[in-house]
């Protein structure tokens, strides 16, 4: 099982060092300014941090980064010089990063907004994945990382050390502690962390590993179909699978529980 998406790369902060904007946003500020700051504290009050419980059941109202859409530059200029967005990159260019600064320059915060200058991905996470996939973004803080969806809730807080990038039949590869599990994208585990591997095995199943090269199936329910008995896990397509035991021969099973020898 590949794991070459676990140590991809996110976009990160570093506590005590100043992120410079661009140089036309200085241009901006050197001329007459008619912004109003009076979303400032609509957009603060958005950024804090929201329980688990509050954020999965109350619609987020997206707040707006003051500013404007300098389609030239492909860039958000901000207002206010604490939040410096970067160039327009994520999911064809819908989505950039914002970072937050103090007075200082230091890291506070990193976030997504779109093109309208909507806080899609609150400013508060340490790494973050740019755009969405699958209607939702990862965010990391610490080495953990969790998820937020296209309305800019929270539905995974940072719990996870590995989540996949992409969903495979409509569920996430997560990890920690070295135990995998799956996940669905609303943030439910369906299958529990308590496997050194998983996978999506399709037609509702999903392959997990008990012991190295051991692998076995289980439905939905995590109710086990097959026994780890398999050298690697095959792929279900119209309720049947092809799959190798240790003896070198090939079989074919069955959602039903039925194999047959080749």
């Amino acid at each position: 099982m590949g794991h070459a998406d676990i140590n991809r790369p996110v976009f990160r902060l570093r506590a005590g060092v100043c992120l410079q904007p661009p140089a036309f946003i200085y241009s901006f500020k050197n001329i007459r300014m008619r912004y109003v700051y009076c979303m400032i504290p609509l957009l603060m009050a958005a950024c804090h941090p929201q329980s688990q419980t509050q954020t999965r059941q109350q619609p987020v109202a997206l707040a707006t980064l003051s500013g404007y859409l300098d389609e030239k530059e492909n860039i958000w200029v901000s207002a206010d010089a604490h939040y410096i967005p970067d160039e327009f990159s994520g999911n064809a260019g819908a989505y950039a990063t914002v970072s937050h600064v103090d007075e200082s320059g230091n890291s506070k915060g990193i976030g997504l907004i779109n093109r309208r200058g909507e806080i899609v991905v609150p400013i508060v996470y340490e790494g973050i994945d740019m755009g969405f996939n699958d209607g939702v973004c990862q965010v990391v803080k610490g080495d953990l990382r969790g998820l937020v969806d296209t309305t800019g809730r929270e539905i995974v807080p940072p719990s996870y050390e590995y989540i996949a990038q992409y969903a495979e039949d409509g569920l996430l590869r997560v990890g920690k502690n070295d135990r995998y599990g799956m996940m669905n994208l609303k943030g439910d585990i369906v299958i529990p962390l308590e496997y050194q591997d998983a996978q999506a095995a399709g037609d509702g199943m999903v392959a997990v590993m008990a012991v190295p090269q051991r692998w076995g199936y289980v439905n939905l329910k995590n109710e086990i179909v097959f026994q780890p008995e398999f050298t690697a896990p095959g792929r279900f397509e119209n309720g049947q699978a092809s799959v190798q035991k240790t003896d070198g021969e090939n079989y074919t099973i069955y959602k039903n529980g039925k194999i047959e020898k080749q």
